[in-house]
Formats: structure tokens, sequence, C-alpha cells
């Protein structure tokens, strides 16, 4: 696997996961209706919704210390 160096200054500070990106991406995963509140969905298609939700967002979160530890390790000083 190549390795790629980064400046210091070229770094930004990396972003949390988009909340509701990630509900708009389960509602889709999950085939329901698009609708404003969760709570107008049936039970059953509710919590199909949160489970792709929640591992959108783990993802997210992973896949952002994935990379900012690449990072680090290939900071040049």
């Amino acid at each position: 696997m190549a390795k790629k160096n980064f400046n210091a200054e070229e770094l930004n500070e990396p972003t949390g996961p988009m909340n509701s990106a990630a509900k708009e991406d389960a509602l889709v995963w999950a085939g329901a209706p698009p609708v404003k509140h969760l709570s107008k969905l049936q039970p059953k298609v509710k919590r199909q919704v949160l489970a792709k939700k929640k591992k959108a967002e783990k993802s997210s979160k992973k896949q952002d210390r994935k990379i900012s530890n690449n990072l680090i390790r290939n900071i040049e000083k």
C-alpha cells in the first residue's frame, strides 16, 4: 500500500456524522416513504430505519477515525 505524506497546513478539522443525511439515507435504504418525523412511520418500519441510521452514523465515525489516524501517521514534520 502506498503511503502519502501530508503537510500540517493542508489539514482541516474533520466534521462528525451528518444526522439529517443519515436519516434520509436510512429512509431510502429501508424503502420507507419520506417523512419529516419518524414517529409517523409504522413501528416495524421505524425500527428498520433507526437501525440503518445508527449503522450509517457508526460507519461514518469509523471512517473519520481511520482517516484521522492515517493523516496523523503521515504528517510531514
